[in-house]
């Protein structure tokens, strides 16, 4: 009977954590096709809630933004994403910390410059303490493909 008790335990613990980290894994991947949206729109204020104050963002061409830099470039318009389309996205939770990985496929007007990038990305979030709420405190590109139109 004490394991009966035991096991029955067990499982409820494991099915409220499995519950628990679905819910979690729903409000990363919703905040990943929010972040898509603002980007296709250059909807600053919405990039501004979902990227962290110390947000560091490793571009696929290796220059390197922080939040001001990147959204500044998005506001003056330098930066226009026309287009894009993600694959294979896959999260992965580590307590307080969520990883993201996609196949990304972007078309992109940036200082002049038409580009088509595939490329794969890595997103990690972190659960802040003080507020309760996921940010984005990193992104980093890795290129697959780029197609600059050099005209």
């Amino acid at each position: 009977m004490k394991t009966f008790i035991f096991s029955t335990m067990l499982l409820t613990v494991f099915s409220a954590m499995t519950l628990a980290q679905g819910k979690v894994e729903q409000t990363i991947l919703r905040m990943e096709q929010d972040w898509e949206n603002a980007l296709v729109k250059s909807d600053v204020a919405a990039l501004g809630t979902i990227y962290s104050d110390d947000l560091n963002y490793t571009h696929s061409n290796g220059s390197v933004d922080n939040k001001k830099s990147y959204i500044d470039k998005i506001k003056s318009g330098g930066t226009k994403y026309e287009s894009m389309k993600r694959e294979d996205i896959k999260v992965r939770l580590y307590g307080n910390t969520a990883l993201v990985t996609c196949h990304w496929m972007v078309n992109v007007t940036a200082d002049g410059k038409k580009i088509s990038t595939d490329a794969r990305y890595l997103h990690v979030y972190v659960k802040k303490a003080r507020c309760g709420r996921w940010s984005r405190i990193r992104q980093h590109g890795s290129f697959r493909k780029v197609l600059v139109d050099l005209r």
